[in-house]
């Protein structure tokens, strides 16, 4: 035992406090009272009274720790406070391994400790205290002593005991493992006497508790009635400090499991590994998860869950990751198991592929433990080390515990990937987007509802929003037919010429006479290619080369090496993959699918960002280029008001986007093999419209005759042209806005202003007259050049 005095903080960072005197009075009082208690129980001659008796008289040997004593002076009664820690504790227990300690009148003065206190709370080699134990934070300290105060003041002289929670933790570092270590103090008070120095206020406590719920209120109410310092203490609290590391190391995983939001992504895991060490007291002891991935039944590689494995990283150093995966699904995951290799040198002859690879990846020691949810295995937990530290069957039992936890983690792995699957499938290829989602629920659920009334219901109910506006954008690809047509003809005059030469070659060998006429008609083919007519002969010429060409040679080299050889020149060539007689168009798909790629991807953003403020439905269609449509309306969003600085604000988007993707097409084409330019253009409609979802189309459409107009104006507006100039309205590196009045325009005019001062836009727009197109007339257009280099 320890009998010196130990400050955990100063006195002048404590509040007011009541006045302290240190004496064992009340401690011998309720020695005397269990006595009278084993007394009437006929139990006075019992071990356990002579040894209260025995302590009774040793303390009334010396008075003065009756009456008390300066604090100073406790060093002067080892005998008496060892025998407080004997009355106190189990006889059996180690005072090296307990955690006690006596304190000057319930406070952060400790005057006598087991020596395990002491080392748990001192620097062995200097003897003064940890840091970490020191407290820094006075406003905590001062708070967790008020709160002390009261609740002596309170329990002793009103009989209300628990007001405040008088549990405290405190953190460590272990010095041998270097983990945070988790500790909780008990403070007991039984020992300690609460004595008012004049008239006990008159005060209601039942209704002060009531007024004042708050701990920070009550605190401060309780002051101003019950000042502290207006008190006497009498006696000697102790302390009683408990490790609960691996309590809290559980917490810490339930709360990153359950609150899964509240952290960043990189250190979610980390954490959770450190909770683990934390739970078995191992530093060098790590851990990795592996979640069990299906797709309709199947297992699959996703990296994105299973890099949290050592296995699959370590794999994936060779190459192999997702070749392990599997495999170790088809063999392990099929008959899972508890596994375990104390020592992987000494496994090496045991053919285990993983093993080796695990050795090369540096780790020594490896176990498995499938993980089970509900039942059904949600994946497993790696335990591994890469030093000498060998695991057990011990290390692997601790762990017991955080398995319920481990499990529902590696749920919600499964989860989200489904749910990101749901996802993908609701965005990419249904109508159900989340904006209009609820819809859906309840047309459904009023489906399920009348099906149970009526098993005979077979229609569902239409679904469809009334009210909307609409806003239509297309980003087209400039004269993709007449690059394709290029690109193709191209093509042709390679493969034909390749064709011819292979042709007379062939001739010059054999002799035959038919190859003549098949020269003759491939070059009366490839002169046509220049023909207008060569495009609107295509059918004819695919038929020649395909039905007449091909099985020709394919018959004429039938069993002849030479000329197999020759040919082989030909067949290369028109190899849609890799032969040079397609070359230039797929340089024009691949071009081309780089921009469309592009394109689609903003405008994801686009589709996200747009329902930050208000929600709405964002739809796009693969064209040449891509076309989108979005509506917004109080009918989409019933539960939010609506308001018309929403569709403002939509508009701007839209503008603001049309621009960045003109200029951010525009900074492809240095990227690009064949060149490709993109025009822009917005379809203005000032006037609300009704949509409905098209069931076999999967897609919602405008309803009703009068909005009938406004999907016909959209649809043909790709390719008018200017009045009187024969020129068409989209132009690359420039947005189109197509109107029909002015009021229409003038709103998007203070955004083209507004976006001309952020340099977004070049200055200038030009107001057009349009062509009429079939079945509308008087259409007027905007046209604004878009500024494409960066500053």
């Amino acid at each position: 035992m320890q009998n010196r005095i130990v400050e955990i903080a100063s006195p002048s960072s404590l509040p007011h406090a009541p006045g302290r005197v240190l004496s064992f009075a009340p401690f011998v009082r309720h020695l005397e009272k269990r006595i009278v208690e084993l007394d009437q129980r006929n139990e006075a001659d019992c071990m356990k009274t002579r040894f209260f008796h025995y302590v009774v008289e040793e303390f009334k040997k010396q008075p003065e720790l009756i009456s008390g004593i300066q604090l100073q002076d406790a060093a002067k009664y080892s005998q008496q406070l060892q025998l407080v820690y004997n009355t106190l504790s189990p006889i059996i227990e180690d005072e090296d391994e307990q955690y006690w300690s006596l304190n000057w009148v319930g406070s952060p003065v400790m005057f006598y400790f087991t020596n395990g206190f002491h080392r748990l709370m001192t620097d062995i080699s200097t003897g003064e205290l940890k840091k970490a134990v020191v407290s820094t934070n006075n406003t905590e300290l001062k708070k967790n002593q008020q709160m002390l105060n009261y609740s002596i003041i309170l329990e002793k002289c009103f009989n209300i005991p628990d007001i405040f929670s008088r549990e405290i933790i405190h953190s460590l570092a272990d010095e041998n493992t270097g983990l945070v270590r988790y500790y909780k103090l008990n403070l007991d008070t039984r020992f300690i006497d609460a004595h008012p120095l004049g008239a006990l206020p008159s005060v209601n406590i039942s209704s002060l508790l009531a007024e004042n719920r708050d701990p920070d209120e009550l605190l401060a109410a309780l002051e101003k009635i019950l000042p502290a310092e207006q008190f006497l203490f009498e006696g000697f609290g102790i302390s009683r400090i408990m490790d609960v590391s691996s309590r809290y190391a559980l917490e810490n995983i339930r709360k990153r499991i359950f609150n899964r939001s509240s952290f960043e992504d990189k250190d979610y895991y980390t954490d959770i590994v450190q909770s683990l060490k934390a739970l078995i007291g191992k530093k060098e002891i790590e851990f990795g998860l592996l979640p069990v991935i299906r797709v309709n039944g199947k297992l699959v590689f996703y990296d994105v869950v299973c890099r949290n494995s050592r296995l699959i990283r370590t794999a994936d150093g060779f190459g192999i990751a997702e070749k392990t995966y599997l495999s170790l699904a088809d063999d392990y995951l099929q008959h899972p198991k508890p596994v375990l290799f104390t020592n992987i040198l000494d496994e090496e002859g045991s053919g285990n592929p993983y093993l080796k690879m695990l050795k090369l990846g540096g780790i020594r020691a490896y176990a498995l433990k499938p993980v089970f949810y509900n039942n059904v295995l949600a994946g497993v937990l790696e335990i591994y080390s890469t030093g000498d530290h060998s695991l057990d069957e011990n290390l692997l039992s601790q762990l017991e515990p955080a398995i319920p936890l481990l499990a529902q983690l590696l749920q919600n792995n499964i989860d989200e990937f489904n749910n990101s699957i749901i996802k993908v499938i609701k965005e990419k290829f249904t109508a159900v987007q989340p904006a209009v989602e609820w819809k859906f629920n309840e047309v459904a659920w009023r489906y399920l509802q009348e099906s149970r009334e009526n098993p005979e219901q077979h229609d569902i109910e239409e679904i469809g929003f009334e009210n909307v506006h609409p806003l239509y954008g297309s980003i087209d690809i400039r004269n993709s037919t007449i690059e394709r047509n290029i690109a193709m003809q191209k093509d042709l005059r390679r493969q034909f010429s390749v064709l011819i030469r292979v042709l007379q070659e062939l001739k010059q060998k054999s002799g035959f006479g038919l190859l003549d006429e098949k020269i003759f008609s491939a070059q009366k083919w490839e002169a046509g290619l220049g023909d207008e007519r060569g495009v609107e002969l295509e059918n004819e010429l695919n038929e020649f080369l395909e039905y007449d060409i091909s099985p020709f040679l394919l018959q004429f080299v039938e069993g002849n090496q030479e000329y197999e050889t020759i040919v082989q020149e030909y067949f290369e060539a028109i190899n849609e993959e890799t032969g040079i007689a397609f070359e230039n168009r797929r340089q024009m798909e691949v071009s081309m699918g780089i921009v469309i790629s592009a394109v689609n991807k903003y405008l994801e953003n686009v589709k996200n960002e747009s329902q930050q403020a208000y929600p709405c439905y964002f739809e796009k269609f693969r064209t040449d280029g891509v076309e989108y449509d979005i509506y917004i309306g109080q009918s989409i969003a019933p539960d939010r008001p609506f308001n018309e600085i929403y569709l403002k604000n939509l508009r701007l988007l839209q503008l603001t986007s049309m621009s960045a993707i003109a200029k951010n097409t525009h900074k492809l084409q240095q990227q690009l093999a064949r060149p490709v330019e993109t025009t822009q253009l917005i379809f203005i409609h000032s006037h609300p419209i009704d949509i409905r979802f098209r069931k076999d189309e999967k897609r919602f459409d405008v309803e009703g005759a009068y909005n009938i107009r406004y999907h016909i104006v959209k649809k043909r507006i790709d390719k008018v042209l200017v009045k009187g100039t024969g020129e068409r309205l989209t132009q690359p590196g420039m947005i189109a806005m197509v109107y029909f009045n002015q009021k229409e325009a003038d709103e998007y005019i203070s955004y083209i202003q507004f976006l001309q001062g952020e340099k977004i836009l070049k200055e200038g727009l030009e107001h057009l007259e349009l062509e009429d197109l079939q079945g509308v007339s008087g259409l007027k257009a905007m046209r604004v050049e878009v500024n494409l280099v960066d500053g």
